[in-house]
């Protein structure tokens, strides 16, 4: 496994891909790997000639005084790094802070729409941070295919509007969420749960899976799919959001039709949790 710390390292990986006809795949984290992270390592390299993955869990700027990137302080590189050489994958960007941010940036790239416009889900702070990091890392690594999971809903559906908005030669594809095997999506936060609000996490997916059986039996409105989803969530904890939403704008449905997304959170205990599922239920229902 080779590690690339430079921009221009990454850049010349990049082109002489490319001036090869080989085609090229880029997944990344900040870090925390589990095995839903990898799973997108795996579908990136199964699709394409080329493979990298970027881990973003140790940047420190010099401009900031050195210390780490708040939220960033429990990433270890030595604890995932066995983790992505059991993948197989030949590349990894483990960027030097300051060749890769040498200045504290002014320019932000941001989807309103899709963040502050539609329900409220994710902080609209994080998902600014989110879209102006991916938007640079594109610019980094140029023509590819990027992958990105479907747990996080509403980011893979800003990436996949930003990819179209900015002409960019990025195609964006969405990965399956990879679950436990009792349906609790994958997360670094899981760890955090003591034994008795594990038990209970699994009722998030049995929740989102009610709210998908009752639109496949009928029900059109999405208060009634909301009502019901947001009565089971409470039954295992705190529910911060529950929406019905079209897919890919992500904005409220007055009639539930064609692609839709059910996207929920609840707080067991101090942990936040989401998932969401797909329903289609056809445009001429």
């Amino acid at each position: 496994m080779q590690i690339l710390e430079k921009v221009s390292e990454v850049r010349a990986l990049m082109e002489e891909a490319r001036s090869q006809g080989r085609t090229i795949g880029v997944m990344g984290t900040s870090g925390r790997m589990h095995e839903g992270h990898l799973s997108l390592v795996r579908q990136a390299i199964a699709e394409n000639d080329v493979a990298v993955m970027f881990w973003l869990g140790d940047l420190r700027f010099s401009w900031a005084g050195g210390e780490k990137v708040p939220g960033l302080y429990d990433r270890d590189w030595e604890t995932d790094r066995a983790l992505c050489e059991s993948t197989g994958i030949e590349y990894v960007y483990l960027p030097d802070s300051d060749d890769y941010m040498p200045q504290r940036p002014v320019t932000l790239t941001l989807v309103p729409s899709l963040a502050t416009g539609c329900p409220r889900m994710e902080e609209p702070a994080h998902l600014d941070e989110v879209t102006t990091a991916t938007a640079k890392l594109w610019g980094i690594f140029g023509r590819m295919r990027y992958y990105s999971g479907e747990k996080d809903w509403q980011q893979l559906a800003m990436f996949k509007r930003m990819a179209v908005d900015l002409s960019t030669e990025v195609e964006v594809i969405g990965c399956p969420v990879a679950r436990e095997s009792d349906g609790l999506a994958m997360s670094s936060r899981n760890v955090k749960l003591t034994p008795e609000e594990r038990e209970r996490a699994s009722g998030l997916y049995l929740a989102l899976q009610e709210g998908a059986a009752a639109i496949e039996a009928g029900e059109r409105s999405p208060g009634a799919v909301e009502a019901l989803m947001q009565d089971r969530l409470a039954g295992i904890g705190d529910p911060l959001y529950v929406h019905c939403v079209d897919a890919e704008t992500l904005q409220p449905m007055e009639t539930l039709r064609g692609a839709i997304r059910l996207i929920a959170s609840v707080q067991i205990g101090v942990v936040p949790l989401v998932d969401n599922i797909g329903v289609d239920v056809g445009v001429d229902v």
